[in-house]
């Protein structure tokens, strides 16, 4: 049994402009960090600065397309802006060789196959409703 929630909305502009080569990467199937060039710390999502040793001297480093699921989980539940996926989805965290973990949603296998340690292509593309997402598709299944 259960009851229907009140719909939510809250829409607003989200500045980019320091983080625009993320979001033109996504668009073409390129996923960017960025590399602080004083302390070589590496961070996704990317900073216009860095936290660890508070200068601005970044670069842009394309990782890689290759990853390895550290931990997953599988959604019943749709947020409210991603009513176009199906229900259930699987989301997961990668870690590439760069050491770099990043999140996205694992599609092509169904939940019971999915195994920490299983090696994965990391892509993007645009959804329907116009967002770029981070997609991860097991390497076996090409």
């Amino acid at each position: 049994m259960s009851i229907k929630s009140r719909p939510l909305s809250f829409i607003h502009d989200v500045p980019i402009i320091k983080t625009k080569m993320f979001w033109d990467g996504l668009k073409e199937g390129r996923i960017y960090a960025t590399k602080c060039r004083d302390c070589g710390k590496i961070y996704f999502p990317p900073q216009a600065d860095c936290p660890k040793c508070l200068k601005s001297n970044l670069e842009w480093i394309s990782l890689s397309s290759e990853g390895e699921i550290e931990t997953f989980t599988e959604s019943h539940l749709k947020p409210q802006g991603f009513t176009h996926y199906e229900k259930p989805y699987i989301i997961a965290i990668a870690k590439t060789p760069e050491e770099v973990k990043v999140m996205g949603w694992l599609e092509g296998v169904e939940v019971n196959n999915v195994k920490v340690g299983m090696k994965v292509e990391i892509t993007s593309r645009i959804q329907p409703d116009g967002y770029p997402v981070i997609i991860f598709k097991p390497k076996y299944m090409k």
